[in-house]
């Protein structure tokens, strides 16, 4: 595997449009795009991994990162997947991180070809439901709106004040002021002295929740679009900063030894971003399934985000470009991707 993650971060990326061709500067050449990211790279073995696994249980043998040839049966390899019955976007990165590791490691061009066409023709198939702004088949059953959203909210404000309930409704109400990707599972905690005197180089390797007596800033340098945006600042309102200090003082009675970290799970290791995705669906699915026939509400960041945009739209909100601001995002990428519209009865 070091390798691999070598050989990708040796290898130069360069920008396309949404019609797949390359992006070109002013003279023609095609225009590069910076370094990958280290998460975007952990991101990338982590997934590889877990092919890795599917493949090897499929067919009952060990395989190696040394020797890939476990991928050169495409034929094979969709197959597997569809046993798997994985959804589209899990399908596309799936195909896209095999893309990525066969051209970091020069392998033959015919191969990354198909591996390619597999992935492209799901993007397209992905922007075409977009653009009908009507929520997909599979989304559906979970799509809920604003006012369920904020009704769960409230039954998890009512649960009794353990730590895994209040870490939850934290999470929650976070989301539901700055409604981001995964990005604040990780956030650290610092006090406003230690980060000031902190090096900015150490500062960017990771996101913040600056506190004071009175107040908790959030600073986030590392997410998917901050080559874009750059870092940004959000000064979280004081009823959440309400909420987020009972939740640290009752995670540093159980876990005293996890100060550095905002958020942690059942064992007081810190959350990532994965097992913050597990514990909104989890907890989301089955008050949704006790409660209401039809809507498994598997809430994930990407539903909030979803949620809140196409509320925003709805009602015609000036605040829509906030929101967008909020969500790091264009309007236009607002609009095409997250504003949704239940499908018809």
């Amino acid at each position: 595997m070091d390798k691999i993650i070598d050989d990708i971060r040796n290898t130069t990326n360069f920008y396309k449009n949404i019609d797949g061709s390359y992006k070109l500067d002013d003279k023609g050449n095609k225009l590069p795009k910076p370094p990958l990211k280290d998460s975007t790279i952990k991101s990338y073995s982590s997934t590889l991994n877990k092919i890795k696994e599917v493949i090897q249980t499929h067919d009952e043998k060990e395989y190696s990162f040394d020797d890939l040839s476990w991928l050169y049966n495409v034929n094979k390899v969709i197959n597997i997947f569809k046993d798997l019955n994985l959804s589209d976007p899990t399908l596309k990165n799936y195909y896209n991180v095999i893309v990525v590791i066969l051209k970091s490691t020069k392998d033959d061009i015919q191969l990354i070809n198909r591996y390619s066409f597999l992935r492209d023709n799901l993007n397209k198939a992905y922007l075409k439901q977009q653009k009908t702004g009507i929520i997909s088949d599979k989304q559906a059953p979970n799509f809920i709106t604003k006012e369920l959203y904020e009704e769960y909210i409230d039954h998890v404000e009512n649960l009794p004040d353990s730590l895994g309930n209040l870490t939850l409704l934290s999470i929650l109400k976070l989301y539901q002021f700055l409604p981001t990707r995964n990005e604040l599972a990780e956030l650290k905690i610092i006090s406003r002295k230690d980060f000031n005197s902190m090096d900015v180089s150490e500062k960017t390797k990771s996101n913040w929740s600056v506190i004071t007596d009175k107040n908790i800033t959030l600073v986030i340098f590392n997410y998917k679009s901050d080559n874009t945006y750059g870092s940004y600042k959000e000064k979280l309102p004081k009823d959440l900063v309400k909420i987020l200090k009972k939740m640290i003082h009752k995670k540093n009675q159980v876990f005293p030894d996890s100060h550095s970290s905002l958020f942690v799970n059942s064992k007081g290791t810190p959350l990532t971003k994965n097992s913050l995705s597990q514990m909104l669906i989890r907890s989301s699915e089955q008050y949704f399934k006790d409660k209401y026939e039809g809507i498994k509400g598997r809430i994930s960041t990407t539903l909030i985000r979803k949620i809140y945009a196409s509320h925003l739209s709805a009602e015609k909100n000036a605040d829509q470009k906030k929101l967008a601001g909020k969500m790091k995002h264009s309007v236009d990428m607002n609009n095409l991707v997250y504003v949704k519209t239940p499908q018809p009865t």
